[in-house]
């Protein structure tokens, strides 16, 4: 499992619908957003070339100005069941 952070720009009067938008994507979750613009993301998929795919897929959300990974954590599948 491949989890990252991500941090989203957007203009102020676009959050919602952005927001709204990037949460239709699948693995996709949006935690919060402050009233500049600036919106923490997360995207949780089973590989990092999925995830790659998904911050591009961001990139073409009308109203994403910047889409910037700031976090990336892999966990792998065999840790994850001895836990």
């Amino acid at each position: 499992m491949d989890i990252s952070g991500v941090l989203v720009r957007t203009y102020p009067d676009n959050i919602d619908a952005v927001s709204q938008a990037l949460s239709r994507l699948g693995g996709v979750e949006v935690h919060g957003a402050n009233q500049d613009g600036r919106m923490v993301v997360t995207i949780e998929r089973d590989s990092g070339r999925q995830v790659a795919d998904l911050l591009v897929q961001m990139h073409d959300v009308p109203g994403v100005l910047s889409a910037s990974m700031i976090y990336h954590q892999f966990e792998d599948s065999g840790q994850q069941e001895a836990e």
